[in-house]
């Protein structure tokens, strides 16, 4: 998998992740509101609960029920009881509940119990719910001394009580509780207890007592007698009243766990936010750190206040976070390699180049100097020097030229081949003959006596496209070297053969003292001046790095294989023409 996809597939990851754990996080929310708020209607009335909720607090097993003490605590705290029968009317559990409660209902019987609110000296809420795959009916009721109270106060009115006004009013005042009694008109015709009394019907207080109104100080129901035309209105205390609670607490409550949620999920997207920065921007700064440094000509990678790589852990393998990102670090490290070999190849060229111009110079000064020192001679009014003399010193001159101007060539020549501005001219050339020329020539040279030198070739002619001038050079450095590196007796082969109807062969070996592994490495480096022996430094340097670059500009390949004491050989391979 290649780096865009590995980013993809890891950012798509992590941001499913984090996805994943907020819904968790909102669905654990929602869970915990629901809780908080299915226990806060329980502790302040039972009948605030749906039917779901009541769902969870009663378990059904083997025709047995097991209500939850957390219900049976609201219920007698409320003063209250509770019934759950099944579908059929049948009682299944009762608690607290009252002797003028059926104990058994007949079918339909419990519909108008629950219906007949006036019937009722009590005030019943009821669910259905689903245990077990059995529908259940639950109960629940609280006292209701409101209906009690206005039905005594009915009954006085319309002459069917055989108490006295001043009973009523007692009891009444016992109660804390008080009555309005209004005409037709609405006009008030009758108060007892009532603080606020209002003359004409208020409609909003006589109906205040509705469903929805659970939590209020005073409890008020409120008839109207068809017979007489005239409105009945109570109020009681609320036994059950908490104060602070208003009726939208609920919606209080929620509003605050809903704020409670929010800060919590502000932090938890602040702390994944930055949790997943630090988790990718680690990586990140780490390269930046590290290319910093790379720019700063340090090639290694950054380390932790432990002294390992920030990342890897402390079993040496990458974190995590920085495997997406392997791709990268390989190649940041295989670059902080290279830049490390190459600064060391630079200063290796350098002080090979420092070493090769004072070597350069050193050549250039020593037949500077005869040329000079003869030149003197010559100036030099002292004396009459015969024509044999001036000969000699002008031989000598010209020879300590041609040398520098070799020297000089050379450089030159080294720089055209590495800008590749070397013209060739090539042309059909017979490569065993142009060859054994070369090698009768060094023969016949008193620099090379001393040597054995040998030609053989497996083919009588071989022709190539080749530039003879160049040719001839790379020939002559090589056979050169082979001849000023190695002490006299050496044996030197010179060697053609055809390999193949396109390719030939040009091996020149020799079974001197060899060369170490420093010299065979830096063999075709500009500058570098090594041998076979390590004694004879002289030269430029160039002999072969420009044989190297001219094999190379006639399409052939070079190679050297030598050892200390096993000799040398220099293999190189060039395009033949096809007969």
């Amino acid at each position: 998998m290649n780096l865009r996809n590995k980013l993809i597939f890891q950012y798509v990851r992590q941001l499913f992740g984090f996805l994943l754990v907020l819904l968790l996080f909102l669905i654990f929310a929602m869970l915990g509101l629901g809780w908080r708020i299915m226990n806060e209607q329980l502790s302040s009335d039972l009948s605030w609960l749906d039917a779901s909720d009541l769902t969870l607090k009663i378990e059904y097993e083997e025709k047995r029920i097991r209500v939850d003490p957390e219900i049976e605590k609201s219920v007698a705290r409320h003063q209250g009881w509770l019934q759950i029968i099944d579908k059929h009317g049948k009682i299944l559990y009762n608690y607290r509940t009252p002797a003028d409660v059926p104990s058994q209902f007949r079918p339909g019987e419990w519909i108008s119990y629950v219906e007949d609110r006036d019937a009722s000296r009590y005030h019943v809420t009821h669910w259905v719910i689903s245990q077990s795959d059995e529908n259940m009916i639950i109960l629940y009721g609280t006292p209701a001394p409101e209906k009690e109270m206005m039905q005594r106060l009915i009954a006085k009115k319309t002459g069917t009580s055989k108490e006295t006004w001043d009973e009523l009013n007692e009891s009444f005042s016992q109660e804390k509780a008080w009555y309005l009694v209004y005409d037709r008109t609405g006009k008030l015709i009758h108060q007892w207890n009532h603080p606020n009394a209002t003359a004409q019907l208020d409609m909003t207080e006589a109906l205040q007592n509705s469903e929805t109104t659970k939590n209020v100080p005073v409890r008020i129901t409120s008839r109207y007698d068809t017979k007489s035309n005239l409105t009945y209105v109570v109020g009681t205390p609320n036994p059950t009243y908490q104060s602070g609670v208003q009726e939208t607490s609920e919606d209080a409550m929620v509003k605050e766990t809903f704020l409670q949620i929010g800060i919590l999920l502000i932090l938890v997207v602040l702390f994944a936010g930055s949790w997943y920065a630090w988790r990718v921007g680690k990586p990140l700064l780490h390269m930046v750190n590290w290319l910093d440094r790379l720019a700063q000509g340090r090639y290694e990678e950054p380390i932790g206040k432990k002294g390992k790589p920030i990342g890897r852990n402390w079993r040496g393998k990458e974190k995590k976070s920085f495997r997406v990102f392997k791709d990268v670090f390989d190649a940041l490290r295989h670059l902080s390699e290279t830049l490390r070999s190459n600064e060391k190849l630079q200063q290796e060229i350098e002080q090979t180049r420092e070493e090769w111009i004072t070597g350069l110079s050193h050549d250039l000064k020593t037949p500077l100097s005869s040329i000079y020192g003869y030149a003197t001679f010559l100036e030099s009014e002292q004396y009459e020097w015969d024509r044999k003399e001036v000969s000699e010193f002008g031989k000598t001159i010209r020879e300590k030229s041609d040398y520098m101007n070799g020297l000089i060539e050379d450089l030159n020549l080294t720089y055209r081949l590495k800008n590749q501005a070397l013209p060739m001219v090539k042309q059909p050339v017979a490569i065993v003959e142009t060859i054994r020329r070369i090698v009768v020539d060094m023969v016949n040279d008193p620099s090379s006596s001393l040597h054995d030198i040998e030609f053989s070739a497996n083919v009588p002619s071989i022709t190539a496209e080749v530039d003879p001038i160049w040719f001839r050079r790379i020939i002559v450095n090589i056979l050169t070297n082979a001849i000023k590196y190695t002490p006299a007796g050496t044996h030197v082969l010179v060697e053609v053969q055809s390999i193949a109807a396109d390719q030939f062969v040009v091996k020149i070996a020799d079974n001197g003292p060899g060369m170490d592994e420093t010299t065979l490495a830096n063999l075709f480096e500009r500058y570098y001046r090594g041998g076979h022996t390590g004694e004879n430094t002289s030269g430029t340097g160039l002999g072969m790095a420009i044989a190297k670059q001219l094999v190379l500009a006639h399409g052939g390949e070079i190679t050297v294989d030598s050892k200390l004491g096993s000799g040398t050989a220099v293999v190189m391979t060039f395009p033949a023409v096809i007969s």
